[in-house]
């Protein structure tokens, strides 16, 4: 239920906060006073679309916040939980706020929240009929979702199971599908396939070996360059004429002669010992390079000729090194397998497909037997609601048409109608009043609210096209309506907003240069006069009515 509601920056609205309670509540004004601002304005609270062209001229950002008590909606506690929103108190402050940049943030007791999630809280919540809402009436592909509407647990049940179960035989149906395509397919992909995977298996990649080759490689163009420097070397360190390993020896005996006239010659010369072992056998490894210097021109062209191979592999295959490559070869024999084992996993596909559509015709057959029993039952619900709203002796019927498997089931339905008596019934597009459909949804309306739903509702002019003793009675059935629900009704009959527990008049002002929107709580003779204002004519006459209407409702209710 919605205790409060604040706005900030909406169109006219600046500041506004209406307190709200249990009962019928009835918010008139002249026209352009801001009604449908209103409604607008709890239409994004709830999660609807975000436009910018709400938000007050000369304003940034525009914002509203609603304070809802969560007694009479336990469904919604569990999404509070998930989402780890405390609701202790049973209180939920939710709150939308729109910039002219084009963001939004939706809240839930301070809690950010996508948009998704939130809306799935505020579906739980409140239920707004706009007042063209009733025109959905006259598109038959609405009268089936109507009608589950007002279907018990167990239908709902039903309406998940055959949704699911139709999701799961069409993901079904699409994989075999798949894989019959693939086998029509097969046999040109499956010979390519072999000539790639030989090619890749023929060439006996070593994961990095090009790295390796490219270095033999350059040795090879490199001989001799190479042979010059390494006989350089040797020949200074060894072999040469004055060769440093010499040297060194030279240098070792003569320190030899004096180390013991001073530590420091001992230790010089142990040092200059280990660097002529060093020099010695740096020597000896240069020399085994040397004699093993490979010159082979057949190793340097096989080098070559395998550098080539792998690269011609590596643009054929999209620029891959070696581990790429061994990898789509990989690929590429687990695929051939694949297309050894098809046919197996075609009939276990068809298999699969089979049982799902079982499952499906089961779901789908207790769902329209469920729909029948609901039918017959929604039909008599209706006729007793329209005879409550002056349409006695209207006949109402629901039509099924059987229908391809859907997610909704394997028909369709449609409302037919018959508003007087003798006449045959007719589908509600061909025959149906405006104000015969405003009637006809509010007792649609009237028949969800018996069941478990939403705990307040917003009517949004379903007056529509009425007057008179039709008023009367509409407004009637809103305040029972009530006495389960919340009803907030905007509407410009007077019969209605006195039939209200609480009355609001939505009015404009001026104030500071500025045209400001305002939502008054009425009581004792302000709302005598709105009711008079409403009534029109003489003002005095008016006012006489008003009070009675006023007497009468408080009687009647």
């Amino acid at each position: 239920m919605l205790l409060s509601l604040h706005i900030q920056n909406i169109a006219l609205m600046d500041e506004m906060h209406a307190e709200f309670s249990a009962g019928f509540h009835a918010l008139t004004g002249e026209t352009g006073a801001g009604k449908s601002i209103l409604v607008d304005a709890i239409t994004l609270l709830l999660g609807g679309r975000a436009q910018k062209e709400l938000i007050r001229a000369g304003c940034e950002k525009a914002r509203v916040e609603g304070v809802f008590d969560l007694s009479d909606c336990p469904a919604a506690l569990p999404l509070l939980d998930d989402q780890e929103i405390d609701h202790e108190e049973n209180e939920l402050i939710l709150s939308r706020e729109i910039t002219l940049a084009g963001r939004s943030a939706c809240r839930a007791n301070g809690v950010l929240l996508p948009l998704a999630q939130y809306q799935a809280i505020t579906a739980l919540l409140m239920d707004i009929h706009g007042q063209h809402a009733h025109q959905s009436l006259m598109d038959e592909k609405n009268h089936l979702r109507f009608l589950d509407a007002t279907g018990n647990e167990a239908h709902q049940a039903l309406l998940q199971e055959v949704a699911a179960a139709c999701a799961a035989w069409k993901q079904a149906a699409k994989e075999l599908e798949q894989r019959r395509r693939q086998a029509a397919e097969a046999g040109e992909r499956v010979e390519l396939l072999q000539i790639r995977a030989r090619e890749l298996r023929d060439a006996d990649l070593t994961p990095g070996e090009e790295d390796a080759l490219a270095l033999e490689r350059d040795k090879f163009r490199n001989a001799e360059k190479i042979e010059s420097g390494l006989r350089d070397a040797y020949d200074a360190v060894y072999a040469g004429a004055n060769p440093a390993a010499e040297a060194l020896q030279t240098a070792v005996r003569r320190l030899a002669a004096i180390e013991n006239l001073d530590p420091a010659y001992a230790a010089l010369r142990a040092r200059l010992d280990g660097l002529y072992y060093e020099a010695e056998d740096a020597g000896l490894t240069l020399r085994g390079l040397l004699e093993n210097l490979d010159s082979d021109p057949d190793r340097a062209e096989e080098v070559q000729f395998r550098l080539d191979l792998i690269r011609r592999l590596s643009r054929k295959y999209g620029g891959a090194d070696t581990k790429a490559m061994l990898a789509r070869l990989h690929e590429m024999e687990e695929e051939l397998a694949g297309y050894e084992n098809l046919d197996g996993i075609i009939a276990d596909l068809e298999n699969r497909e089979k049982r799902a559509a079982e499952t499906y015709r089961r779901a789908a057959e207790a769902l329209t037997a469920s729909r029948r029993v609901l039918a017959k039952r929604f039909e008599s619900e209706i006729e007793t609601q329209l005879k409550d709203l002056n349409m006695a002796g209207t006949k109402f019927s629901v039509q099924f048409t059987p229908c391809g498997p859907s997610v909704s089931g394997s028909e369709t339905a449609a409302f037919l109608i018959a508003p007087n008596r003798g006449e045959q019934l007719q589908p509600l597009s061909k025959i149906a009043s405006g104000g015969e459909l405003s009637r006809l949804m509010l007792a649609i309306k009237s028949v969800a609210a018996e069941r478990e739903g939403v705990p307040s509702m917003i009517f949004d002019e379903i007056d529509t096209g009425i007057s008179g003793r039709a008023a009367q009675v509409v407004g009637e059935k809103m305040a029972a309506i009530a006495r389960r629900r919340q009803v907030l009704c905007v509407t410009h009959l007077q019969q209605i907003a006195a039939l209200a527990d609480r009355h609001y008049l939505v009015e404009k002002y001026f104030s500071d240069g500025r045209t400001r929107t305002r939502l008054t709580l009425l009581s004792g003779e302000a709302r005598v006069d709105e009711i008079a204002r409403m009534l029109g004519g003489d003002p005095q006459s008016a006012r006489a009515h008003a009070r009675e209407m006023l007497k009468d409702a408080e009687k009647a209710w």
